[in-house]
């Protein structure tokens, strides 16, 4: 190779070097690949996700009165040929019922620090990492949430991860896409005006358009700055209310896009999410606004649906709750009303119908895509992650394996109800 005149030696040996490396197809060190939005939302592969926890923060995660707050640490997530650059975070945990203490196996949130953008790392602001608790099989969020994508209802990214904490290893952990500003300036084209989350058997009811941001039965998650009220809650509230039927009706398209208001329920009664809106417990739902007071909902906190009953300690057991009723049971209280809005459509004919419908088209896009086969694919992705967690625990590890299988049966159980629904209202 010619000497490259008029370059100082070492630029020289550089270029030279660099040109041979790609010659050879070797990649300098600076400039090895790093993750992409892609690698945070595969459910193809296993993240490692490191988290690096000063004293003060572990000490403030252990106890029960600052679970719920940010605390300062740092944060490196691996993939198996790409990684992220440590950064400096902000983390707390998460949950309700599921809410345990550093020191156990707790769920977590991440906010990752703004850019000059405004946004965090690779656009996310929050990364939610899930321990599943709640669900045995460790696939129900991944397939609900590819269920509503499916029926184009906006719904979560979906990856795995598994967890370190101070280079201890937390085990296997579903990792979810916040459904945030970020996610619905993704999802949506137009505003958005509030993001609110619902609280658990609050519904629609007249004066629940009260509180401020963090107060009242419905909190907002975002939008408060811009528009600190709850006039376009307050609006829907009322149109929830209206009783004379067919004005209902046409109110519901006023204030929802109707088709996709009605295949919503239709996906929460498909999967057996009863800790959902249209179930008995009316809870785990974002509901969003747009500046012209059109509001959509979008799934959250669907870890127990494909019959998961954490009830009983039986293998094999599912929980079912009806298609369609106005009451229903959850595994621990018999005989709740469910969400107002849907025991009103159930109760309209035109709108029963439709959601009989949708019903149907939910079964058929549970066989197109093939639901049943993606979640024993993926099965087989987490299980090494499983099997090295529960090494020591044989009999849990089976329980999680034959779970899986239970959760896949479901499908096939719900399809031949929507049939039985279906015929008995003379649909074909």
């Amino acid at each position: 190779m010619k000497k490259m005149a008029g370059y100082p030696r070492f630029i020289a040996h550089f270029v030279t070097w660099a040109l041979l490396a790609t010659a050879l197809g070797v990649t300098p060190a600076s400039a090895a690949p790093t993750l992409t939005l892609a690698d945070i939302y595969n459910p193809a592969k296993v993240l490692r996700v490191e988290l690096t926890l000063p004293a003060a923060s572990v000490t403030a995660l252990n106890d029960p009165k600052t679970f719920r707050v940010y605390v300062p640490g740092q944060v490196k997530i691996v993939s198996t040929t790409t990684s992220s650059p440590i950064l400096d975070v902000n983390v707390k945990l998460k949950g309700s019922t599921s809410m345990s203490a550093l020191r156990a196996t707790p769920s977590f949130k991440i906010k990752f620090k703004k850019d000059d953008s405004g946004q965090g790392y690779l656009g996310l602001r929050r990364m939610t990492l899930n321990a599943m608790t709640q669900d045995t099989s460790k696939l129900h969020e991944y397939g609900a949430y590819a269920l509503f994508n499916a029926m184009n209802i906006p719904a979560s990214k979906t990856g795995w991860a598994k967890v370190m904490v101070n280079g201890v290893s937390k085990g296997l952990y579903a990792n979810i896409e916040q459904p945030d500003q970020i996610f619905m300036a993704k999802r949506f084209r137009d505003i958005t005006q509030h993001v609110y989350e619902g609280i658990a058997f609050k519904d629609f009811k007249l004066g629940n358009d009260d509180g401020a941001e963090q107060s009242g039965a419905f909190l907002a998650d975002y939008g408060w700055k811009v528009t600190p009220n709850k006039f376009d809650l307050g609006e829907l509230i009322d149109a929830a209310n209206e009783t004379d039927q067919p004005i209902w009706y046409e109110r519901m398209n006023e204030y929802f896009d109707r088709n996709s208001l009605i295949t919503f329920f239709a996906v929460e009664s498909f999967l057996g999410h009863w800790d959902g809106y249209s179930g008995p417990d009316i809870n785990n739902y974002y509901l969003r606004s747009n500046t012209r007071n059109k509001f959509t909902f979008v799934p959250w906190g669907v870890d127990q649906t494909f019959g998961e009953n954490r009830q009983t300690e039986a293998l094999g057991d599912s929980f079912y709750y009806p298609l369609l009723s106005e009451r229903a049971d959850q595994p621990w209280a018999k005989n709740l009303k469910r969400g107002m809005l849907y025991v009103k459509c159930i109760n309209y004919k035109p709108c029963r119908t439709q959601y009989l419908l949708k019903l149907k088209a939910v079964s058929a896009k549970a066989t197109s895509m093939k639901l049943g086969e993606m979640m024993t694919k993926t099965a087989k992705v987490i299980d090494p992650t499983l099997a090295a967690q529960f090494k020591s625990n044989p009999s849990l590890l089976t329980q999680i394996r034959n779970d899986q299988g239970r959760s896949i049966r479901f499908i096939g159980v719900q399809q031949s109800k929507v049939k039985k629904a279906l015929a008995a209202a003379g649909i074909k």
